[in-house]
């Protein structure tokens, strides 16, 4: 049986293929709980509102949404939330 890489290994393997000006698409939810899923889709939908940068945890990059899409399965109770778009280094703050 070969060796299968571990989730460490793979979420480093994502997170270093996380560059600026990527494009990327990525599941921020994949679950049954509408109270959780409702609460993704504001804080997301609020950073694609205002065109703002949102933070991508762990690469101190953000995420220019594009677009936003949520998807519920009515026989299977589930929501998924997608996003799409570029990702930006935040502005350097002057002081």
């Amino acid at each position: 049986m070969p060796n299968q890489p571990s989730k460490a290994e793979n979420l480093l393997a994502i997170i270093a293929d996380i560059t600026p000006g990527k494009y990327i698409s990525w599941t921020v939810y994949d679950g049954k709980d509408p109270l959780d899923a409702k609460t993704v889709q504001d804080y997301v939908t609020a950073f694609f509102r205002t065109a703002t940068l949102m933070p991508i945890p762990l690469v101190k990059l953000g995420l220019d949404i594009h677009s936003v899409q949520t998807e519920y399965d009515d026989q299977k109770h589930h929501y998924l939330i997608i996003l799409e778009g570029t990702v930006r280094k935040f502005k350097e703050e002057t002081t």
